[in-house]
């Protein structure tokens, strides 16, 4: 919605603007032709009472339109999220999950359904994250991520101690590169657009009743329950 409002709004302050401008240049000329000597046809001082409401009107409104529409920009940019995965779980035995994880492709096409038996109380799905500073993000440009791990969870840190971690790479796993953004991505000329870069995880428990939808924010990777 906010989408759709936004160009209407930038159109409103456009024409705002232009229109409110115009009252403006027709006093300016008229003076000029007065300081010059120039003729030109009489108006009384009601025509330059209106012109100054109206240009007043139409600009304030242009003003108000823009800096909402600027607001709504804002706010889109920074609550933005991307359907990026979609996971269902389903309990086998106490301590034992298997997992179904389908990606979702930029354009909404789904990929493949992946299927990963791991142990834990919960499921575990995260990988890497690029995040940029406000002004870009602001500007349109997405937090870049890699999704590349499918693991078991434990509730408590004794079990997690007492029992062998289980655990998936997927898509090629943390790559050189991804590393290497870790160590220095925020370094040296990248500084200024890198806001960070990280590893990250999302986890829960599991429910044969629920679809976990997987999404990508500015600020990373996030998850929502829905009953099936």
């Amino acid at each position: 919605m906010a989408e759709s409002i936004r160009w209407p709004l930038a159109a409103v302050a456009a024409a705002g603007l232009l229109l409110g401008v115009m009252p403006l240049l027709w006093m300016l000329k008229r003076f000029g032709k007065s300081i010059f000597r120039r003729p030109q046809p009489p108006v009384g001082g009601s025509r330059y009472v209106l012109a100054l409401v109206t240009s007043a009107l139409l600009i304030g409104a242009g003003i108000a339109a823009l800096g909402l529409a600027f607001a709504l920009q804002t706010w889109h940019s920074f609550t933005k999220k991307t359907h990026i995965a979609e996971v269902q779980c389903i309990e086998l035995a106490s301590g034992k999950l298997r997992v179904y994880y389908v990606g979702i492709e930029s354009d909404g096409a789904r990929g493949p359904t992946e299927i990963y038996d791991v142990d834990g109380d919960e499921w575990t799905v995260g990988g890497d994250v690029l995040r940029f500073r406000p002004f870009l993000t602001l500007l349109g440009l997405e937090t870049v991520f890699n999704m590349s791990r499918v693991e078991g969870r434990w509730v408590k840190a004794a079990d997690a101690n007492a029992h062998k971690g289980s655990a998936f790479d997927r898509a090629g796993g943390t790559g050189p590169g991804w590393l290497q953004l870790y160590r220095g991505g925020t370094k040296g000329p990248l500084g200024w657009m890198i806001a960070g870069a990280h590893g990250q995880a999302v986890s829960q428990l599991p429910d044969r009743r629920a679809v976990y939808d997987v999404y990508v924010t500015p600020n990373g990777f996030i998850v929502d329950k829905r009953s099936l």
